[in-house]
């Protein structure tokens, strides 16, 4: 097989139409041009045709990750869970996402780091929804704990729960103060536990501001 032509696609920025013995065979970007070599009259057979196509996946899959990461940091699940929607192959984007690693384009200790500074700035949360939200970003379970004791002491999670449960009331009183203090107590209680505190943070807090 014989490349005769090499037509740029429009609309399509960078891309290009490889006609093999003058019939459109399959697109690649520019880079993937450049890098093959690819040439009008350059002879090709099915496994070089096999090996440029796969070259222009990887070479797409990685422009999509980076322009995803180039918002914001992303963990390593994130951007293979991109990855997977736009329909790459499971081992294509395997080697994508370690060569962002390997350029230290993603680092998920880092990440989960960044994502629970940014949660605990915001509304108030205890150990067990920020644990739930990291393992759903893809962060492993030891990697977790670490960054959990790391970032989290006791006094300041009593701190946090202090602050919400104060913030809750105060949003609440009308409605609570017609209640028994037991029952306010309960409420508060219930109302940190689906914020992910602990039972004994919970209801330490509920009965250090409601007696």
């Amino acid at each position: 097989m014989v490349v005769t032509k090499i037509q740029k696609i429009r609309r399509q920025r960078n891309r290009y139409e490889i006609f093999l013995d003058e019939k459109p065979a399959f697109q690649v970007s520019e880079s993937v041009v450049a890098k093959i070599g690819l040439f009008t009259g350059k002879h090709l057979d099915e496994e070089a045709v096999e090996k440029i196509v796969t070259a222009d996946s990887r070479d797409r899959a990685h422009q999509i990750a980076v322009n995803f990461i180039s918002y914001r940091p992303r963990s390593s699940k994130e951007i293979i869970d991109k990855l997977s929607r736009k329909g790459f192959a499971e081992d294509l984007i395997r080697a994508v996402v370690d060569k962002l690693r390997e350029l230290l384009l993603i680092n998920d200790i880092e990440f989960a780091r960044m994502f629970l500074r940014d949660k605990l700035r915001g509304k108030p949360m205890g150990r067990a929804l920020l644990r739930r939200k990291l393992h759903e970003k893809g962060i492993s379970y030891q990697s977790t704990e670490h960054i959990l004791n790391e970032c989290i002491t006791e006094e300041s999670e009593q701190e946090a729960a202090k602050a919400l449960a104060t913030r809750k009331l105060k949003m609440s009183r009308t409605r609570l103060s017609k209640l028994d203090p037991a029952v306010r107590q309960k409420r508060l209680a219930d109302y940190l536990l689906n914020r992910g505190f602990s039972v004994e943070v919970a209801y330490k807090t509920a009965r250090s501001i409601i007696r």
